[in-house]
């Protein structure tokens, strides 16, 4: 499988290509970047990591679209990146040209590969991406909040000692309104303990930010799992950035993710988190709508 990840001379995009490959989910990894120089070091350098691992993949980069011809995947994370003191929704007047600049150039030269987009804001960032775009919904995906799963999950297992797999999962925005899901956990979940962790999630990409200049390992973790995902023709359930057709905008919503595509699930929210679902849902159309 060839995957071109734009913005792949950053740390988040270099780091995805090396976790993807460490995990065989791709044959032929490119790393476009408006630095050439930084894009072909980055491939240089992954190409000497993997050399004594046994894995069968080719690496390599530069600023020539060309490069990107026939990708079975596009993953997109270029763009501004957030100042720990800033809310996702901040990067959108910044980002949006972004985006659509590079996957458009990219698209040129792939015809129907599926669009992931990572950077911020990424619901806004990938309902664009649909609408300038020929591609059917089902192939455009967001990270939305599986990453901010990702992270809970981990918090819950640092913190408590706690493992839970689909039960638990976060929806809605990518960012301050995102929507803890607890209601599918039994009666004798420590739902105060959940609550706590996740207020600790809310603001857990701020505190690395501010600590060490931005996030990496995380999202690089969360791409590779859309990635494979994308491969398998079993589907797995993922609370990733889609296309609601009963809303109009794209938001992380538990979708089934396979290699027919991307696909909202019917998925039961109690009162209380089908309100809050509502007031995310809210915000991202207001700020698409704003960014229009």
């Amino acid at each position: 499988m060839k995957i071109t990840i734009i913005g792949g001379g950053g740390r988040v995009g270099s780091t995805a290509a090396f976790s993807m490959m460490i995990n065989n989910l791709a044959s032929e990894v490119v790393l476009i970047d408006i630095s050439e120089d930084r894009a072909k070091g980055e491939a240089l350098d992954l190409a000497h990591s993997i050399s004594g691992m046994k894995i069968d993949a080719e690496v390599y980069g530069g600023s020539d679209y060309s490069l990107t011809e026939n990708s079975d995947i596009i993953i997109v994370t270029a763009g501004v990146t957030r100042k720990p003191d800033m809310n996702r929704l901040e990067l959108a007047e910044s980002n949006i040209g972004i985006v659509r600049d590079v996957t458009k150039r990219a698209l040129e030269y792939s015809k129907n590969p599926f669009v992931l987009i990572v950077s911020n804001p990424v619901d806004v960032l990938t309902y664009n991406t649909i609408k300038l775009s020929n591609l059917e919904p089902s192939r455009v995906i967001g990270l939305g909040t599986l990453l901010d799963t990702v992270r809970l999950k981990s918090l819950l297992k640092l913190m408590f000692n706690i493992e839970y797999s689909e039960e638990v999962m976060i929806i809605g925005e990518h960012g301050d309104s995102m929507t803890p899901v607890f209601s599918h956990l039994g009666a004798d979940a420590p739902i105060s303990k959940l609550r706590n962790v996740f207020e600790e999630v809310r603001v857990s990409a701020g505190k690395v930010i501010e600590a060490k200049g931005g996030t990496w390992f995380a999202p690089a973790t969360a791409i590779s799992e859309v990635v494979r995902g994308l491969q398998n023709k079993e589907s797995t359930i993922m609370p990733i950035s889609v296309y609601l057709e009963n809303h109009g905008i794209c938001i992380g919503y538990p979708s089934e993710v396979s290699s027919s595509g991307v696909r909202p699930v019917n998925y039961n929210l109690s009162r209380e988190e089908e309100e809050l679902f509502l007031k995310s849902v809210d915000r991202i159309r207001t700020a698409i709508n704003k960014n229009l």
